[in-house]
């Protein structure tokens, strides 16, 4: 059946109105009648409406619910086949949406009012209405369903993210919230319904009903990834792909890239299987930008590590270990952008050609993209996946004939990019993301689960000044890891070494059998090398909302192997800090499924704050001596539900429900931090400004009544 139209005609005028205009248009021939069979196109469901002035926008990130009521029904409304064929094969069916029932029309012919009050009239796109064409500007589009033969961009659209059924508070209506975000930027879900019009007579007719209460959440896929707010704009000076200048990624000269160059490479269907050596010195005000133009269902351009070429007159030093190097020791990279790419395949179970021409297989640390010696560095917007290690940063310092060479990787941005299936399966060794530099932050990012069989970390870094702030962070066998550093001293001497900042994050740990040390764990602040000094500051753990599925067990017993701990009790300690500070405050931690393991805070020496925290009830402050207590406890609140909107796996909804105890609950951030946490968590790889009601709600969201 198909879900996607309705009418409820309460003016017909303007419907009489298309529909007189359309029939005229195929019986004066203005739309030619393509024969055969029509391929299946899809529908998506789009908006373009500012949800704070109620005007049109088409570049603006916004998040917006609003209801539908559906206590009245909806009557369908009968197109001929035939109709929607020929206008879809003569290349004029662009879009079939709602418009405003009161709308009017200017005298530009743009239409103006009736929204959102209504939305009750059925259009068919790029259908003169009289002499005037209806809604030719693309921002000027209220809500609406598209249907294409094939993928449009995308690029400045916006998407509804989710359709929830929910009871509205009228005990005979039926609500649908419609769950709104986007902008360039975001990976949104889209409704996608294949519509075969193969078979059906030109006499045949389609109902177009909207019900989306019975929507099977398997039609939901991802959106193509945009870019980020804020990317590249730049004119290129390079140009990579099909009908370009280069061809292919190695027949530009890469070793001749300077300050100013910007880099576009294009999309193609084939993956570009080479690898890419970025060794060069922008500014300020003359970045490099290697940037990667989306193709026209906004896919980004692969990098394919599997079988990728080197570039002969642009070696890669250790190049078993990386498919896309910035940087290295004798060679900075400095202000450079990577932007835009799906970065994949660097693994040992895969090989390369090297400068050489000959096959050779990766390391099994190999990095999707490996920054090396970097100076304000940017990844943003790209999907990295199948290596060994997504992400990797490093830094060095030593002596030579008597000079200090300090090689230290600084002021890194990983933004808005897509972590997932990295590692290698039955190793500890390699994470989603791996750092070590001063001055990192992490933001919009959406880490995913490692390699089946990983024991990796969602994210670790053993740097300095290291800022983590609205991401989305599930599974791993750490969400996160601040380890000591270990690769130079100039990032253990650096000012920042001991502080770390972590808030605004969703922590989502999933259920597993404890198989490894620390496997148990969410955070790790410090404590991981003997021979290095270690991190012996503060951790600032504030306004997080952290989520285990782990469930209770006992190692050994009732089935359950016993792995390497033989009658372990099963739990899920939060913070692992021997010896360090933690300041956690108006977090969340909540344990979900139907036997969830206890919470514990912390089961080393550290010293913990606690203030204006929720914890599911149950839970220890450290499980195996009963008697501690945190430094400070002040707020503290338990429950058994949070109040999120839907902690059910393969939903996780985790913003707050209107009587959730987390809103207003939380307590200002003090002194130089009051104005931090600025801005909160958009599904996916985005961020959008946090509501300020003029009191901070528990968690990395904040409720706002409708």
């Amino acid at each position: 059946m198909i879900q996607a139209y309705g009418l409820r005609p309460r003016q017909a005028i303007l419907v009489m109105m298309m529909l007189t205009m359309l029939f005229a248009l195929l019986a004066a021939g203005s739309v030619q009648k393509a024969s055969g069979a029509a391929a299946p196109f899809k529908l998506k469901a789009l908006f373009n409406v500012d949800t704070e002035s109620s005007t049109y926008i088409a570049d603006t990130a916004h998040s917006f619910t609003f209801d539908v009521d559906m206590k009245d029904g909806f009557q369908s409304y009968d197109i001929p086949v035939s109709v929607l064929r020929t206008l879809l094969e003569g290349g004029q069916l662009s879009s079939i949406a709602w418009v405003p029932a009161d709308a009017a029309m200017n005298e530009d012919g743009e239409i103006t009012g009736g929204w959102p009050e209504s939305k009750d009239v059925l259009y068919v796109d790029r259908m003169s209405l009289g002499s005037m064409k209806l809604f030719t500007n693309e921002a000027q589009r209220p809500f609406q369903f598209l249907s294409f033969a094939s993928e449009d961009d995308l690029y400045y659209t916006y998407t509804i993210n989710g359709i929830i059924g929910k009871n509205c508070g009228v005990s005979d209506s039926k609500c649908i919230a419609y769950s709104v975000a986007g902008s360039a930027g975001a990976s949104w879900m889209v409704f996608s319904e294949p519509i075969d019009l193969a078979g059906l007579a030109d006499n045949d007719k389609l109902k177009f009903q909207l019900d989306l209460s019975s929507v099977n959440y398997d039609n939901w896929v991802p959106a193509p990834s945009k870019p980020q707010p804020g990317a590249n704009e730049a004119p290129a000076t390079v140009e990579i792909g099909p009908g370009k200048t280069y061809q292919n990624i190695n027949e530009f000269a890469w070793e001749t890239l300077k300050a100013g160059d910007v880099v576009y490479i294009y999309y193609r269907p084939e993956p570009y299987r080479e690898k890419i050596g970025i060794f060069a010195e922008g500014t300020k005000e003359q970045p490099i930008i290697i940037h990667g133009v989306p193709g026209p269902g906004g896919e980004l351009p692969k990098i394919d590590g599997s079988g990728a070429a080197t570039r002969a007159l642009n070696p890669i030093p250790n190049a078993n270990r990386s498919l896309v190097r910035i940087g290295k020791d004798s060679k900075k990279a400095a202000y450079v952008t990577f932007e835009n790419f799906e970065v994949m395949n660097a693994h040992a179970s895969k090989k390369y050609v090297n400068a050489s021409g000959a096959l050779a297989s990766y390391a099994v640390n190999a990095a999707g993209v490996w920054i090396d010696n970097g100076d304000h560095v940017t990844l943003r917007n790209n999907t990295i996946h199948d290596n060994g290690n997504g992400i990797f940063g490093t830094s060095s310092m030593y002596v030579w004939e008597g000079a200090l060479i300090d090689y230290t990787s600084k002021d890194l941005l990983i933004q808005g990019n897509y972590i997932y299936g990295n590692g290698n399966a039955g190793r500890m060794f390699e994470h989603n993301s791996y750092i070590a530099a001063i001055g990192t932050v992490y933001e919009n990012n959406h880490y995913g689960d490692l390699l089946t069989g990983s024991q990796g970390y969602g994210l670790k870094d053993r740097g300095a000044g290291t800022v983590v702030r609205y991401n989305w962070i599930e599974g791993g066998r750490r969400q996160i890891a601040l380890d000591d550093a270990e690769d130079t001293p100039r990032i253990v001497f650096d000012p920042t070494y001991n502080s770390s900042f972590v808030y605004g994050n969703l922590l989502i740990e999933h259920d597993h059998l404890f198989d490894t040390w620390g496997d148990d764990e969410i955070i790790n602040f410090g404590g991981d090398s003997v021979t290095v000094p270690d991190r012996h500051g503060r951790l600032n753990f504030w306004n997080n909302t952290v989520v285990t599925y782990r469930q209770q067990r006992v190692y050994g017993q009732d089935g359950v192997p016993g792995l390497k701990d033989p009658g372990r009790i099963e739990r899920t300690v939060l913070f692992y800090a021997p010896g360090k500070h933690v300041d956690a405050w108006n977090n969340v931690f909540h344990h979900a499924g139907a036997n969830p393991a206890p919470l514990v805070i912390t089961d080393d020496d550290g010293t913990i704050e606690l203030r204006n925290n929720w914890f599911t009830a149950g839970y220890y402050y450290d499980f195996n001596q009963p008697d501690r207590v945190p430094a400070k406890n002040i707020g503290t609140k338990t429950g058994t539900d949070p109040g999120f909107v839907d902690v059910t796996l393969g939903v996780q909804n985790y913003k707050l429900k209107a009587d959730s105890a987390l809103i207003d609950a939380g307590a200002g951030l003090n002194g130089a931090y009051s104005d931090l946490l600025q801005k909160q968590y958009v599904l996916h790889q985005q961020s959008e400004k946090r509501p300020d009601k003029g009191k901070l709600d528990i968690g990395a969201f904040e409720y706002v009544k409708k």
